[in-house]
């Protein structure tokens, strides 16, 4: 288990060029090209961990499926992942084997949720970067899209943001990230944002 430290900031759409220049005189360089991420999110019938994230709860976690395409998942480009928030920091799970057809049709158990189901797809462009000991990730062109009775329903959301997430070693102290990034820190919950947009 290796925990990390995440922060999130608020970039609009014209502050983008002044992140990306910042970057550049800074020593920053892309660490490959931008690709399609993503990701259907499960949850319970009482959507319980979408309120664990909106209160900011720990311990806490998001199940889903993710892939690198907009097509639909497929055996052998998806991995289930498990995000946790813990009073001890963040850290996720990752596996390739999983039964793909029976998550989406039926839905996964959880030990702390229950049975939870596909809600939610999201996806976007993420562009990634590297700055000093730190990562960055860019996601652009976010798309809601809502589950019902295991369908994609015809119509989506587009998040008119755009987010920038740091990640980092656990060692990396606070004081310096907040230091290093002279932008806005937000929450910002891809999740959430996603059900509060299609409830």
């Amino acid at each position: 288990m290796s925990f990390r430290k995440e922060e999130k900031l608020k970039i609009h759409r014209n502050q983008l060029p002044i992140l990306l220049d910042w970057v550049s005189k800074n020593g920053g360089y892309k660490l490959f090209d931008s690709r399609i991420v993503s990701s259907t999110y499960f949850d319970n019938d009482e959507l319980n961990m979408f309120k664990d994230s909106e209160e900011g709860s720990v311990p806490r976690k998001k199940i889903r499926i993710r892939s690198y395409t907009k097509r639909g998942h497929t055996k052998e480009c998806s991995s289930l992942e498990v995000k946790i928030s813990s009073v001890e920091g963040r850290y996720k799970t990752r596996t390739k084997s999983f039964n793909l057809k029976k998550s989406l049709d039926i839905g996964i158990f959880d030990k702390d949720y229950g049975i939870c189901k596909p809600k939610v797809r999201v996806t976007y462009r993420r562009s990634y970067i590297k700055i000093h000991n730190v990562r960055l990730t860019i996601d652009q062109d976010i798309e809601y899209i809502k589950i019902s009775n295991k369908k994609e329903l015809p119509f989506k959301n587009v998040d008119p943001e755009i987010v920038v997430e740091i990640k980092a070693d656990n060692q990396v102290s606070p004081g310096y990230l907040y230091k290093m990034f002279p932008f806005e820190k937000v929450r910002f919950s891809k999740y959430s944002r996603a059900i509060n947009s299609i409830i």
